[in-house]
Parts: C-alpha cells; sequence; structure tokens
C-alpha cells in the first residue's frame, strides 16, 4: 500500500506497534501494562514478518523477537503486580510539598 509516497510494509506496522509501546513502558505509571501489550502484539508481528517477508524465513529476527515476547511476557505480569501491590499509585510528578 502506498501512502504518501512511501511504501507501508509490514515492518513498519510492527514498528508502529512497537515505538507507542516503548514510550507508554517508559512512563512508568498506570498505563505503563498498555507498552507491555503493544510490545506483545508487536513480537507476534514481528515474528510472523519474519517467516512470510519475501526473503523469508529470517531466522535471527524470528528468534530475537520470540525472546521479546518472553520477557514481554515477564514485564507485563511483573508490572500489573507492582501495580496491584501499590494500589495503582505508580511514582509520577507530584507537586512539591510548601516549605
Amino acid at each position: 500500500m502506498n501512502l504518501f509516497n512511501v511504501t507501508i510494509t509490514m515492518d513498519l506496522v510492527c514498528a508502529a506497534i512497537s515505538i507507542p509501546g516503548s514510550l507508554l513502558v517508559a512512563r512508568y505509571d498506570r498505563w505503563s501494562y498498555l507498552g507491555w501489550l503493544c510490545w506483545l502484539v508487536s513480537n507476534v508481528a514481528w515474528i510472523a514478518w519474519a517467516l512470510t517477508a519475501a526473503a523469508s524465513p529470517m531466522w535471527g529476527v524470528a528468534l530475537q523477537n520470540g525472546f521479546f515476547f518472553w520477557t514481554s511476557i515477564r514485564g507485563y505480569l511483573t508490572c500489573r503486580k507492582t501495580m496491584k501491590a501499590a494500589s495503582v499509585s505508580m511514582p509520577g510528578p507530584t507537586a512539591a510539598a510548601p516549605t
């Protein structure tokens, strides 16, 4: 598919899912778990792309994203556990106490 003379391919779609995931995880607040979910979706998409791309199979990309999928599951579960333990009051910007 072409959009503004840029070919939108599966690798760009995968990257477009991964980038918001990174931004959400970096927030380290109650929305961080959505970043882990983005990464899980993008890992599956990267594996599908690696196995079906024109130069497929790209075993290195598939293996790497298989490992990333495992770490994303662990990260998601740890994030949810931490959020529940903290009653969803994750650290974030707070107002300074008056002196």
